[in-house]
């Protein structure tokens, strides 16, 4: 597929939600939805290797790349997330439609089709296993899970400020994605396209509402949160990358939940790749005819899981 893409911009109560579009509006649509502090533009090295014969739109969520923050405040949980996709797909008058993720990008996901079901046909999912490990971690202590949350968020509110105004040259921001999420400069230049704002003198501010870095999760149990990813679930494909950093007692936890996932779902499929959390922006052609083949297969919806 062609590397060109198309602006698109959804208005809504608190203001705009960004997009980028690649193909025919009239095909089958595919929405994507990045991960944690990320863009739209997280897509565009794998988008090069789609084919034609879908209609992709990546949205970037609130507070992230071009989208307008959700009003600055109170803390803002998955939830306005949820209902900020919910705003894209009524824009767009899609009845159903594929769906791809990275990422904590998954849970968002999940959330959706648990809420709005029998709208996502089937799920392709970038490596979701580090969000998935952490998921539940701070809500077996309720005062853990409110401090982790709530307290932190509060404790320091003035490094918010500090933070829209920070400055940055144009190799410190490329460096610091290299280090932070080990890409290439030409891949960081990628990712960095929808998040800079030009302020002068070589200068640029990132566009990332600082606030979005405490999302919050919603509190659930673990057994809810398996209800909540296996009840009237599409047929998921899931991009699994090597290279975990992720603490050894949660990242456990994470491959027990991705088992219980494919137990109790009848399409829960699994593709181990070498390669950091970021594979689908280094090498996305050593897997993507593993999604190609998933996205023109007919494997259906399975109404209920039996766990």
């Amino acid at each position: 597929m062609s590397s060109k893409t198309n602006e698109l911009f959804i208005e809504c109560k608190w203001g705009k939600i960004a997009c980028i579009s690649c193909g025919d509006p009239k095909k089958s649509p595919v929405l994507l939805i990045h991960g944690y502090m990320d863009t739209a533009a997280t897509f565009i090295p794998i988008l090069k290797h789609l084919p034609d014969t879908y209609y992709y739109v990546a949205l970037d969520l609130p507070g992230h790349g071009k989208s307008d923050p959700f009003p600055v405040g109170p803390i803002i949980t998955q939830a306005h997330q949820v209902y900020a996709v919910h705003q894209v797909i009524n824009h767009l008058k899609w009845d159903t439609f594929m769906c791809m993720t990275h990422s904590v990008g998954f849970i968002v996901g999940v959330l959706y089709n648990y809420l709005y079901p029998f709208k996502m046909s089937k799920m392709v999912n970038l490596d979701p296993g580090p969000p998935i490990s952490t998921y539940c971690a701070p809500y077996y202590i309720p005062h853990l899970w409110y401090d982790h949350s709530y307290g932190d968020y509060y404790k320091n509110y003035s490094r918010w400020e500090k933070d829209r105004t920070k400055e940055y040259t144009y190799e410190q921001v490329i460096n610091l994605l290299v280090k932070n999420r080990k890409v290439n400069e030409e891949q960081s230049a990628i990712l960095l396209s929808r998040a800079l704002i030009p302020v002068g003198d070589n200068k640029y501010r990132l566009s990332w509402e600082p606030t979005m870095k405490k999302v919050t999760a919603i509190p659930f149990t673990e057994e809810m949160f398996i209800s909540i990813v296996t009840t009237n679930a599409p047929p998921m494909l899931n991009i699994a990358a090597s290279e975990d950093h992720t603490v050894d007692y949660f990242k456990k936890k994470g491959v027990r939940l991705m088992n219980i996932f494919k137990e109790s779902m009848k399409n829960f499929t699994i593709i181990n790749v070498d390669g950091p959390h970021d594979i689908h922006v280094i090498k996305p052609e050593v897997f993507v005819d593993k999604i190609i083949d998933f996205l023109n297969s007919d494997v259906k919806n399975v109404p209920l899981a039996k766990l």
